[in-house]
């Protein structure tokens, strides 16, 4: 296994059906992004491609190549999402063209602030007409963040203008800072297959944090654990995936029909699903405004989901305006604040609008509310996520949710939605960073490791102990040893704490003592010798004698008397069976009974009270009920 690739960027294509973006894309970087045989049969891109290449300056660089016939415009949804830089496609020989626009329009609503406008098919026109273009170019594109872009002719098939291409895409590109890692990992699915011998394969571009071999993952909505087994990025196997990079997860625990495009993998308990999505929208000019309760799609990562959109300050929203709306979806989607959105109408179809996430789990709104739209205002201006996330920095042991409430002045709703959407941990009466919940369960499984090496026939280490070792602060403690237990971290045995698949182990020459103190015992059935010359007799230590009574070979009914695993469970046995019948027995009864002395029956007796399962009446037990 090879060590992470270094930081790499995902540039997606777009543009008209035809214009040669995937021929463009094998040109760069000699894969054919057309992996379908009816693409191959039919010379059209029908879902999404993906090819990789570097750029002079050693930048790594995934491409998400885009279909672009109108029929397919859920799979260039899918795939623009998440991309650092777009190279706009437009062919010399035939200009903007319905997709041109729309394509454009897309990219633009996705924020997408880096790209280069390439022209294409350069060898089939007259430079004139090469000139004519690309000023028709510059106009359709001044409205959108591509205006002050780099325009490159180019011709895929004579190699013309490509080396231009990759160095404006370098420079584009230089000025795009990587992908931050905020420890909040997800990963929207846009492929699912199975290979052979690995099994489920899903890939996506990973933002929000790093994925690591043998992570515990949950598949969104549907709520599904699976566990990482392999990670690839850049076509390289890496043992920890970096955001900003095309990856690709090879999963246990899912078949590929359980998992497709729209699903998101992330950690557990780190998104939630929603049906409810406070949104900022902005129109797109065109002849039809956005009405209340109008039903549109919303694409959002790779998902395609059905939703109401209830306005909150209009009854409409104009061609060209931006307003408020919370969005109610058919079935749950998985977002976190900030995530840009396209809007279409279902028939005919059309890309109407886009915007911005602002809050993932809101309450339903009065409309025309403004205490409602303020709070909405205030959510697009700040980032309080960040600011919750910075706070929290600055306490590696957590902090109070009360202080915390005061020191990011918000109410306690909104505490609690950041804390989730931040990926912090609630302790308790404490908030703790994902990043320091991490960071203390890894000194907790690091002393819990040390200490079943150093005591390897211990069921585990006391909690106390444990406590002291890790100096975590009491006052969390406890809160965070449930959560441990609850995600099956740690193993809590009463007053001692373990790791999960920790079992009592005896060396060889432990067992062999061990065994033959067994034997001794198994021998003398209902007369055992006194667990002091035992001890003796066999070399055993205490931890030794601890670890048969732990595992039950041996029953200790007092602190000299001991008797083996099957001779107890038949004096047991003889007992309950006599006392049904008879209902009482007595010291002499039992005696006679186990053909034994008083000298042993008797602290069987009284062991056998103190496990509630006689009650001492006189001289005589009689059954609990």
């Amino acid at each position: 296994m090879t060590d992470p690739v270094p930081a790499a960027y995902v540039v997606g294509t777009a543009g008209h059906i035809d214009h040669g973006k995937s021929t463009l894309v094998k040109a760069l970087t000699g894969i054919d992004p057309d992996r379908l045989e009816e693409e191959k049969r039919r010379g059209m891109t029908i879902d999404l491609g993906f090819a990789y290449f570097d750029l002079p300056s050693g930048r790594h660089v995934g491409i998400v190549d885009v279909p672009g016939h109108q029929r397919f415009l859920k799979n260039m949804l899918a795939g623009v999402h998440g991309i650092d830089a777009v190279l706009f496609v437009i062919a010399a020989d035939e200009g903007p063209m319905p997709q041109t626009r729309e394509h454009l329009a897309i990219v633009d609503l996705l924020g997408v602030e880096r790209g280069v406008i390439v022209l294409t098919k350069t060898d089939l026109v007259e430079p004139e007409w090469v000139q004519l273009v690309s000023d028709e170019i510059r106009g359709l594109v001044r409205p959108t963040r591509l205006r002050d872009k780099p325009l490159v002719p180019v011709s895929s098939t004579t190699g013309l203008g490509l080396e231009e291409l990759k160095h404006a895409l370098d420079a584009e590109l230089a000025g795009t800072t990587p992908r931050p890692d905020t420890g909040r990992p997800r990963l929207p699915v846009d492929r699912s297959f199975a290979m052979a011998g690995f099994g489920t394969v899903v890939t996506g571009t990973l933002i929000g944090g790093a994925l690591r071999l043998n992570d515990e993952l949950v598949v969104l909505p549907k709520v599904r654990r699976v566990r990482v087994r392999g990670l690839q990025q850049h076509n390289r196997d890496v043992v920890e995936a970096r955001p900003g990079n095309r990856t690709a997860a090879n999963l246990v625990g899912v078949d590929r029909r359980e998992v497709g495009r729209g699903d998101v993998l992330a950690p557990p308990g780190q998104l939630k699903p929603t049906r409810r999505v406070d949104v900022q929208v902005t129109v797109l000019e065109g002849p039809q405004p956005i009405r209340h309760r109008e039903r549109l799609l919303l694409y959002h990562g790779t998902a395609e989901v059905p939703v109401e959109t209830i306005l909150l300050d209009a009854d409409a929203l104009e061609p060209g305006t931006v307003g408020w709306a919370q969005l109610y979806a058919q079935t749950p989607v998985v977002a976190v604040a900030g995530d840009h959105f396209i809007l279409r109408r279902p028939a005919p179809p059309a890309t109407v609008a886009g915007g911005v996430i602002v809050d993932v789990s809101p309450r339903r709104h009065r409309r025309h509310d403004p205490q409602v739209l303020a709070d909405l205002g205030r959510r697009q201006t700040q980032d309080p996520v960040a600011a919750l996330v910075s706070e929290l920095a600055k306490h590696p042991h957590g902090l109070r949710r009360e202080d915390l409430l005061r020191t990011i002045g918000a109410d306690r709703d909104l505490v609690d939605r950041l804390t989730r959407e931040a990926g912090a941990v609630e302790l308790g009466a404490f908030v703790m960073s994902g990043d320091a919940y991490r960071r203390l369960v890894d000194r907790v499984s690091h002393a819990l490791a040390e200490y079943h090496a150093a005591h390897p026939l211990r069921p585990g280490m006391s909690r106390e102990e444990l406590k002291s070792r890790t100096g975590t602060p009491a006052a969390l403690y406890a809160e965070a040893l449930a959560r441990m237990g609850a995600d099956g971290i740690v193993l809590e045995r009463g007053a001692e704490v373990s790791l999960p698949g920790h079992a009592p182990q005896l060396g060889q020459e432990e067992a062999a003592r061990v065994a033959a103190a067994q034997r001794e015992l198994a021998a003398a059935g209902f007369a055992p010798p006194p667990l002091s010359d035992l001890v003796k007799r066999h070399g055993l230590t205490p931890e030794q004698v601890q670890y048969l009574v732990t595992t039950g070979e041996v029953v200790r009914v007092a602190d000299d008397t001991v008797f083996g695993r099957e001779a107890y469970a038949q004096a047991l046995a003889t007992i309950q069976t006599h006392l049904r019948t008879h209902q009482r027995i007595t010291v002499a009864e039992a005696r006679d009974l186990l053909q034994s002395s008083r000298k042993y029956v008797l602290p069987l007796l009284e062991w056998l009270d103190a496990q509630k399962i006689t009650r001492r009446v006189g001289d005589d037990r009689i059954l609990r009920t």
